[in-house]
């Protein structure tokens, strides 16, 4: 199944797949900065006899060609490593050689770019030739030669090539994934603590307290953590370590976490640091998206310029789409999608005439949709642009060297006080939007078909309206940003002349690659910090309880197993995929397991193998230090609710994801593909020496997530095929953890549930019954209707009891069953006195919404509490009591 749309029938791994993509992809980048270049080198020919003329488009195009180097270079690198992973040693120390073949060359095309650079600023005699003599033929003789090499290399190892060449036919080298037979957990008890924030924390805590004393929790071979579930099952696993009795009743680590329920913004400092965290995200987003526009509007605004389409009148800008009356430059503009129209009416003409084989099929498409893909930028730019460069002239106002623009908008690319005054005020907007959108996201608890017009109103204003106007704002500050800068260009030579502007954009670009990553300018390292701050204890000999040093690397492999009895800690999260190979229709992920042992994807059967890993070998290609795949960074990738991506809900979450991406509402972390480097062999070994462990320190920073990661993230388009993917919210999927305990196999299950469902609705409930039938054919029957409240002021009772039925696997003479046990946050039964009272007084209890996560000692006590005296009504029926006491120790 996977893989089919690349055409390999299912036969190619997924980090096969991946790899060629990404050098495609590169390649592709490479031949469109190398077109940007052909307009610039006719410049500098046709102006050659003045040396003031050619020296704009002589030096800009130097500046292109650096970009060229650096994307030549990588596309053979990635060439080279493709050929590399297939294995094949004969052609792989080929392909070195051409890898290195190109590496001179871009030596050599590097000093040739300074020595050009210079012989441009001379403004006697001619103009200077884009050529060097013999250092730019050796130059091109190396290149072509590294280049005839690789492609040589990529087409023998091909499977077309091994065929055509060698006879060989390749067999497969994908295969299916298996599950283990029997489960890790199978004949063993489970508990599940679900997603939900600081409700779902408070509530699953007072659940666990009554197991442990019950002897319930020791017993339990795992416990499974979601999203705010995770916080409380990583903390009470984490003290159990070195305590018999983790935030027992009177104890001093109990205090310390009712201290602790505003964990987010516990204090000023916290403020301060989430302030700038947010600052630090919104400063750097914004500068990619300022350099990268800069330097569209330069290339963009001398091509205009020099094509004659927009040139300066007296006190306005005409735009001319015939310049010297010929139809040349619509038909360059519109030429990629005319090809990628000729394709799609190349087939349909064909089929009605003749069967067309799938070979030629797959070239049509592939062609009509590379083309398409780079066509639509293409024509939106070169007359996209123009067009509001013509109907901003009509505004009143402007002058030769600037297109009319209001001046309010004019401020936003300013550096003035007013535009200083103007930007910030757009980012107050855009933070105001953004926080009004996530209040309107996170009322989860509220019944539709229950609110009044007033509510449905600001439902509507808050869901479907202000993510578009925030979306709007963005689009339109950039819009400007690139009409303005582009006029400039393409009217005033001091634009196009001030070479300093390049060296700021490249030292800003540099900067920001050497200072950061797409996971540092995250919210993800704050809101780690501040979970493993507030959740994370140690009880000290003398009694005291005080937080784990946040320097301690909690690495998973060692912290997350148990010790001295108890169960292991397995935190559920997603990895964001939007394959049609590998998801229904808007699921959007896969489960991602953080195991102490494997440690990736996990799913339905019909995913390849190879999406788990060695966690401890994992560590070690996350981060070099180890810092990436800990217990806190597991609790925090788990409750990365607010993301760009958020799986299943991105149907919710799809209008809004410009907007939180530029303002750095980012919890989700990039980590590698698990798909990629996984090899039987220890392929990320602990290394000696100095000169190795410098070499290995420097390749893990360098391969950081970059802006391209985040560009991802905003436009919505991860793949499995790719070499890092995005990981958020285990609630994403199924915020009981429920599919993945069955998966495991176990005897028994017992559901925490907070989750914040429509009353009598349990809505986490169903969609995890549908989600374990339709991955893993496991069938379920639970009737929750006891639990339902109705007409009546209170449910029944607050559990259900349900089978899972395994599919039959082969030497089994029977399906296997699962017992589950489903507890959930409902008012029933009698409660404490408190608790009533706490319930009268607040009309959400105990459904409060997961955007507030700032509780005090009374709403943590309260769903405290709750969930101790539902735990108990459970346990103490006697049937589950006798079922639960059947379970070996």
């Amino acid at each position: 199944m996977w893989g089919e749309s690349e055409g390999t029938k299912g036969d190619a791994t997924i980090e096969e797949i991946g790899r060629r993509r990404t050098f495609t992809n590169t390649l592709s980048l490479a031949i469109v900065l190398f077109v940007v270049q052909l307009p610039m080198v006719d410049a500098v020919r046709d102006n050659a006899g003045s040396a003031f003329d050619c020296a704009i488009p002589g030096r800009l195009s130097l500046l292109v060609d650096v970009l060229f180097i650096g994307t030549y270079v990588y596309a053979a690198y990635r060439a080279y490593k493709y050929v590399r992973f297939l294995q094949q040693p004969l052609w792989q120390a080929i392909a070195r050689i051409g890898a290195l073949l190109i590496f001179l060359a871009a030596v050599l095309d590097v000093v040739e770019d300074i020595k050009l650079w210079s012989d441009f600023g001379r403004q006697t005699g001619g103009c200077a030739d884009l050529s060097t003599g013999w250092l730019t033929w050796l130059m091109r003789v190396l290149w072509v030669a590294g280049s005839l090499v690789l492609a040589v290399c990529l087409f023998a190892t091909s499977r077309f090539g091994r065929r055509k060449l060698f006879g060989i036919e390749p067999g497969p080298r994908a295969t299916f994934e298996r599950e283990p037979d029997p489960g890790p957990d199978a004949g063993r008890l489970v508990i599940c603590c679900s997603g939900g924030g600081i409700r779902s924390a408070s509530f699953c805590l007072g659940a666990l307290q009554l197991l442990r004393e019950r002897g319930y929790y020791d017993k339990a071979s795992t416990v499974i953590g979601v999203s705010g579930g995770g916080y409380m099952a990583a903390a009470f696993h984490v003290l159990r370590r070195t305590c018999a009795d983790p935030f027992s009743p009177g104890s001093a680590e109990l205090a310390r976490l009712r201290r602790q329920t505003r964990y987010l913004l516990q204090g000023g400092r916290a403020m301060f640091r989430a302030a700038l965290s947010v600052l630090f995200g919104v400063i750097v987003n914004l500068l990619l998206i300022g350099i990268m526009l800069r330097a569209i509007a330069w290339v963009l605004g001398w091509f205009l310029s020099d094509q004659k389409v927009v040139v300066a009148t007296g006190q306005e800008i005409r735009v001319d789409w015939r310049p010297g009356g010929s139809w040349w430059f619509v038909g360059l503009s519109l030429f990629l999608i005319a090809v990628s129209a000729a394709m799609f009416v190349l087939e349909k003409v064909w089929d009605r005439w003749a069967r067309m084989p799938d070979p030629v099929r797959k070239v049509l498409t592939t062609v009509g949709g590379v083309t398409l893909r780079y066509g639509t930028p293409v024509a939106v730019l070169l007359l996209g642009v123009p067009g509001g460069l013509y109907l901003l002239g009509k505004l009143p106002g402007g002058n030769a060297d600037q297109p009319s623009l209001p001046s309010a908008l004019l401020a936003l690319v300013d550096p003035t006080k007013q535009g200083v005054a103007s930007f910030g005020a757009l980012v107050v907007v855009l933070i105001g939007l953004g926080r009004t959108v996530w209040n309107g996201l996170a009322v989860e608890s509220k019944d539709p078909s229950e609110a009044g017009l007033r509510g449905r109103l600001l439902a509507f204003a808050r869901n479907k309206l202000a993510p578009w106007v925030g979306s709007a704002i963005i689009v339109g500050a950039a819009v400007i940003a690139l009409l303005r800068w582009t006029g400039g260009y393409a009217t005033d030579r001091s634009y196009q002349m001030d070479w300093s502007v390049a060296l700021v954009l490249a030292s800003i670009a540099i900067a920001i690659k050497l200072l950061t990553d797409a996971n540092r300018t995250s919210l993800h390292s704050f809101y780690r910090e501040r979970l493993s701050r507030a959740f994370l204890v140690t009880r000290k000999p003398n009694g005291a309880a005080v937080s784990l040093d946040y320097s301690i690397r909690l690495r998973y492999s060692e912290w997350a197993k148990p010790t001295d009895g108890g169960p292991q800690l397995v935190i559920a999260g997603v990895a964001n995929v939007a394959d049609a190979d590998f998801v229904p229709t808007q699921r959007d992920c896969v489960p991602f397991i953080f195991d102490a042992e494997q440690i990736g994807i996990v799913g339905d059967r019909s995913l390849p193998t190879g999406g788990r890993r060695r966690t401890e070998d994992y560590e070690r290609e996350a981060d070099v230090l180890k810092r990436e795949v800990t217990v806190p960074a597991a609790m925090a990738i788990s409750g990365a609710a607010l993301s760009p991506l958020t799986g299943r809900v991105n149907s919710r979450t799809r209008p809004v994801r410009l907007l939180l991406a530029v303002l750095n509402a980012r919890l989700g972390v990039w980590l590698p593909n698990p798909y990629w480097n996984n090899r039987d062999e220890d392929t990320f070994p602990e290394v000696t020496g100095f000169a190795a462990r410098v070499r290995r320190y420097v390749g893990s920073v360098i391969d950081k997530p970059g802006p391209y990661r985040l560009l991802r993230e905003a436009i919505g388009s991860p793949s499995m095929y790719d070499r890092r993917i995005y990981v958020t919210d285990g609630g994403h999927y199924d915020n009981l953890g429920l599919v993945e305990a069955l998966r495991r196999e176990p005897a028994q299950v017992i559901v925490i549930d907070a989750s914040n469902d429509p009353e009598d609705r349990f809505n986490a409930l169903g969609e995890a019954i549908a989600t374990a039938r339709m991955d893993h054919g496991i069938r379920i029957d639970m009737d929750p209707a006891p639990m339902i409240r109705g007409q009546k002021t209170r449910a029944d009772r607050s559990w259900a009891y349900g089978i899972a039925t395994h599919p039959l696997k082969e030497g089994r003479r029977q399906p296997y069953k699962t017992e589950i046990f489903f507890l959930k946050a409902v008012l029933a039964g009698h409660l404490g006195w408190d608790v009533e009272q706490y319930a009268t007084t607040h009309d959400d209890f105990p459904r409060r919404s997961t955007g507030d996560q700032f509780y005090d000692e009374w709403d943590f006590e309260a769903y405290r509490d709750l969930g101790y005296v539902l735990a108990e009504s459970l346990t103490d029926h006697h049937r589950v009591k006798a079922r639960l006491e059947d379970l070996p120790d």
